[in-house]
């Protein structure tokens, strides 16, 4: 029986891989992306479970660029030579008659490229739980509207992200009842809320297990806050003194009442302890799904800036979502 091969980019992803694997009838192969933070030792944590097969780290910065511009170079050279490029840099080579199914989350990566350079079809799994059912959709509307978009789209011209790549077998979706993403044929219902709601005891243990590296406060905090924070730095949408001063005025508004906790995007590498002195900071690495079901407390409320976070966080009686004009008028940005 062949496995499937799951391409992982945040931690949330080798979340939802994982709870896949408890029934898949062979475990299942990872790729994990070092934009995962500490991917090395969530590889090995993975392994020790016994649910995954091989497990492989790919640096995706290691390859740097290979895109082409122009209409000949592109068309005829730039499959050849994304492949080329990450097969020198990384040694390896993917053959999708190897896997019974291929499952990406981010298909605009290097390896989502690498995929099309090679012409494995694959899945593409719901990042979130509701980005097929979002009504702005305006990365799919923009790339549609490129030139030649269909001739582009049969002749393999580039590349195609977000489902449109002409190989792509099935886009998942948490709810088709919901659904508004413009590709109706491609989409399947599979839920992730669903899955995470069917978990068992003993799975929340060993997912515990997997992604706790630090352990979680055992009381019941009174009024107890928490603040999902997105990385706005790295993204170039804003310089660090701003994001301070933005998050430091959201926080002043909207978690006050109790103990305040941080939880960090994976990606953000701020000193939120330095910045909220006193703050619990959590594990940037854990996915927050993780919290639904493993602290003996729920937080009085969730606080995030322009993120969809909230729509899987269930452990907050009160949710809070700005928008990033919002948070900067806080802050007087």
């Amino acid at each position: 029986m062949k496995p499937d091969l799951y391409i992982c980019h945040t931690p949330y992803q080798v979340l939802v891989t994982l709870c896949r694997a408890f029934d898949s009838p062979c475990p299942p192969q990872l790729i994990l992306s070092t934009t995962i933070p500490d991917a090395d030792s969530l590889a090995a944590r993975l392994s020790a479970t016994g649910l995954v097969g091989q497990v492989r780290i790919f640096d995706e910065n290691a390859c740097g660029s290979s895109l082409l511009t122009g209409f000949w170079p592109t068309l005829l050279f730039q499959h050849i030579r994304g492949r080329r490029n990450v097969e020198k840099y990384y040694g390896f080579r993917l053959c999708g008659a190897d896997y019974a199914n291929v499952y990406i989350f981010n298909d605009w990566s290097v390896l989502g490229r690498y995929l099309q350079d090679r012409h494995i079809p694959y899945i593409l799994c719901e990042d979130t739980f509701a980005s097929t059912c979002c009504p702005d959709q305006h990365l799919i509307e923009a790339q549609r509207r490129l030139p030649l978009f269909r001739l582009r789209q049969a002749a393999g011209y580039g590349y195609l992200y977000w489902g449109d790549w002409k190989g792509v077998r099935a886009i998942e979706s948490e709810d088709l009842g919901r659904a508004v993403a413009p590709f109706p044929h491609l989409l399947v219902e599979r839920s992730q809320r669903a899955m995470f709601h069917r978990l068992t005891a003993d799975r929340k243990r060993v997912l515990c297990n997997v992604f706790l590296t630090h352990p979680l406060p055992e009381e019941s905090p009174e009024g107890a806050v928490l603040f999902l924070t997105r990385d706005f730095v790295c993204e170039h949408l804003m310089d660090a003194d701003t994001q301070a001063r933005m998050y430091k005025a959201v926080a002043e508004k909207y978690c006050s009442g109790g103990p305040l906790f941080i939880k960090a995007h994976p990606r953000d590498a701020t000193d939120y302890a330095a910045l909220f002195p006193g703050a619990v900071v959590l594990d940037r690495s854990m996915p927050s799904e993780v919290l639904n079901f493993a602290l003996p407390f729920r937080f009085a409320r969730a606080v995030t800036v322009e993120s969809t976070v909230l729509k899987a966080f269930e452990a907050a009686d009160e949710k809070v979502a700005l928008t990033l004009d919002e948070a900067l008028a806080l802050a007087g940005a």
